[in-house]
């Protein structure tokens, strides 16, 4: 599979985009599009928590259904759950052949909406939380993304797709393409059976072990949550022979 680096942004630099949601991706995006060079401007609904903060951040900040007229890119940066209440909102608003840019393809995958037929429906997944996609684009750097142009309705939509990649600083770290359904269901699993549910249950039951044999909690809370990180963090830069690599031989025997 190839990997992407030094993305073309022409078909995003000056151009209007509406960033829906200001939230851990919302404000990433909103920020490091508007530093690459797009018109940015935020939808948010009336007495949203986060309204203050894209405001004192420089954003105009508009209802959602205000924010896509004349946008050429439509970032939809709202929880899943709202996905399909939003689009309705705002789709008589959206101006023809624009894009719209999900940065997960839960709503795309399963049905829960069904853009206009002449929208560009584009995935750009960045493979990072939220202040994360901001703070390494802030230092020159940027996290991976998946990328998909999921309907190309205007014949431009894998270069919207890899331009709005390379706006967030996902080229300076490598995109990769996928389909929405792979990126969907591959996320998913690893969330629930990796990530967030598996490791989770390990934690809990090796540490409920150690408490039932007779050890104290804290002793057990040290030992399989605290230290967690530290091997979290060989992984992630090292793989799975770097870390091996960093431990001690005793540690090697699990």
């Amino acid at each position: 599979m190839a990997i992407l680096y030094d993305l073309d942004q022409t078909a995003l630099r000056g151009r209007r985009v509406a960033v829906l949601g200001y939230g851990a991706q919302g404000h990433a995006h909103a920020l490091n599009l508007r530093d690459s060079g797009a018109d940015v401007v935020v939808g948010l609904r009336p007495g949203a928590a986060r309204h203050g903060d894209a405001v004192a951040a420089g954003f105009e900040v508009q209802t959602s259904r205000s924010a896509v007229r004349a946008a050429e890119f439509v970032a939809m940066l709202v929880p899943d759950e709202a996905m399909a209440a939003v689009y309705a909102e705002i789709e008589p608003g959206l101006a023809r052949r624009a894009a719209l840019v999900f940065a997960h393809g839960f709503a795309l995958h399963y049905g829960q909406l069904a853009p206009r037929s002449d929208l560009d429906a584009l995935l750009v997944a960045p493979k990072g939380q939220g202040r994360t996609v901001r703070s390494a684009f802030e230092t020159g750097r940027g996290v991976p993304a998946i990328v998909s142009a999921h309907r190309d309705a205007t014949g431009k939509g894998r270069e919207r797709a890899l331009a709005y990649a390379g706006a967030l600083g996902c080229g300076r770290a490598g995109v990769i393409e996928a389909t929405v359904g792979q990126e969907t269901e591959a996320d998913l699993f690893s969330e629930q059976a990796v990530l967030c549910g598996g490791v989770t249950q390990l934690v809990r039951t090796g540490f409920e072990v150690l408490v039932e044999a007779g050890y104290p909690p804290e002793v057990a809370y040290f030992e399989c949550l605290h230290e967690l990180k530290l091997v979290v963090d060989l992984l992630h830069d090292g793989g799975l022979v770097g870390m091996h690599r960093g431990i001690s031989n005793t540690a090697e025997f699990g």
